[in-house]
């Protein structure tokens, strides 16, 4: 793939029809030769030549249906797919006259001698957008071909617009790719270049910004990566939202400029689209950010919140579970020193009484609520935390380390380290 941004032409060769979506910064499309020139508007017009593959399978597809000969000839008048295989290659001077003047012939009996390599049939021109890319012979007599001549153009044209509709769906899809992998990998964001990625797909994108990450796993109905993908691909279309499958079971998604004003929102329905595909699924979403170069600040922390274990919920923030994340940052000593000291007295009740007392704001009736105890029993509990830790749950300065202990005993457990007695 060549290409120079500084300039107003771009050439790409692409193999239309053997898109594998491994990674989103990996497909390779060879073969299909176009030419992608940006407007002033920034808009996309695309000059595409016919392929031997997808010839094949519009004459596959063709005399499946009509059971007569079907030949696809190129711009230069050679046979490129064909019923008869041993046509193929050979130079069509029908087609060529065919192509040349955008009208269709017929050749029969008559005049059948004055065309080198063509046999009796109806040859068409196939044009799409205003433009002759080829042409489509059907072999046979007149009365019999005429009912079918002008469906099989329509259908062959209509199959090679759909084939340009995806190809710049996946033009689009590249340049979304290097944005993204840029703001999140990059060690140096320039952003002139990532303007003109985005100019070139006529996508201008404005602050806030905020990163998504979707781990999800294949499900019966969507069972690849690339089902997946595109179904959400669609159904965030018109969106302020940038997406890119960067990494095998995991989705990018930068929301941007008024997208990110009705997040909650947007979540919810993000949510349910990936319910739909998927029963096995976790979001991370990471902060509101105001600069492109902060993006890759919220990206990472949208993986951190996907490594915090979590089995109650589905959609998690990073302002939710910052204090965990941050604590289990920490240099390994100073939480091995942690860890260490708590292990004389540490048990799971302990635990459940602080967890409860905690997200109860220090309220010892709503704790004990939480906890279906007495609050009496909650007095004592928090009494006994106190004497055996020497931290006292119920000031501040002092739990806010019995909450980091929480916080890495949960983390052990999830890395399969120890368990709460």
């Amino acid at each position: 793939m060549g290409y120079d941004l500084l300039s107003d032409k771009l050439i790409l060769g692409y193999n239309f029809h053997k898109v594998i979506r491994t990674n989103a910064q990996e497909r390779l499309l060879n073969f299909i030769v176009f030419s992608v020139i940006l407007t002033n508007k920034c808009s996309i017009e695309v000059n595409l030549l016919i392929t031997r593959e997808l010839a094949t399978v519009i004459v596959r597809e063709t005399m499946l249906r009509t059971n007569f000969n079907i030949n696809v000839m190129d711009v230069s008048g050679h046979i490129i797919a064909s019923g008869d295989p041993s046509r193929l290659g050979d130079y069509h001077a029908a087609a060529a006259y065919v192509i040349r003047q955008g009208q269709e012939l017929l050749i029969d009996e008559s005049n059948q001698s004055r065309w080198k390599g063509s046999q009796p049939g109806l040859n068409l021109p196939i044009i799409v957008h205003g433009q002759v890319v080829g042409a489509i012979g059907i072999s046979g007599r007149i009365e019999e071909i005429s009912p079918v001549a002008q469906l099989v153009k329509m259908t062959t044209e209509l199959m090679i617009k759909q084939s340009q509709l995806k190809l710049q769906q996946e033009w689009r899809q590249l340049h979304m790719d290097w944005v993204l992998k840029e703001l999140v990998e990059g060690t140096g964001i320039h952003e002139g270049k990532i303007d003109q990625r985005l100019q070139a797909i006529g996508c201008i994108i404005t602050a806030p910004y905020q990163a998504i990450v979707i781990e999800h796993e294949p499900s019966l109905l969507f069972n690849t990566e690339e089902r997946f993908f595109d179904v959400m691909s669609r159904r965030l279309a018109g969106r302020s939202i940038l997406l890119s499958a960067y990494r095998p079971h995991r989705t990018l998604l930068l929301c941007y400029g008024n997208a990110t004003s009705s997040l909650s929102s947007m979540l919810d329905q993000v949510r349910l689209m990936v319910t739909s595909c998927t029963a096995d699924y976790c979001i991370g979403v990471g902060s509101l950010v105001q600069s492109l170069y902060a993006v890759r600040s919220s990206f990472e922390e949208a993986e951190a919140v996907l490594r915090y274990p979590s089995n109650k919920k589905r959609v998690l923030t990073y302002r939710q579970v910052a204090g965990p994340i941050i604590i289990n940052e920490l240099p390994s000593p100073i939480k091995e020193k942690l860890i260490y000291a708590s292990k004389e007295y540490w048990n799971k009740k302990i635990e459940e009484t602080l967890e409860a007392f905690f997200s109860s704001d220090l309220n010892m009736a709503e704790a004990a609520k939480l906890l279906g105890i007495h609050r009496n029993t909650m007095q004592y509990r928090l009494e006994q935390i106190h004497k055996q830790s020497g931290y006292n749950p119920q000031k501040f300065q002092e739990a806010h380390i019995l909450q980091w202990i929480v916080w890495l005993q949960q983390a052990l457990r999830a890395e399969g380290g120890g368990s709460a007695n």
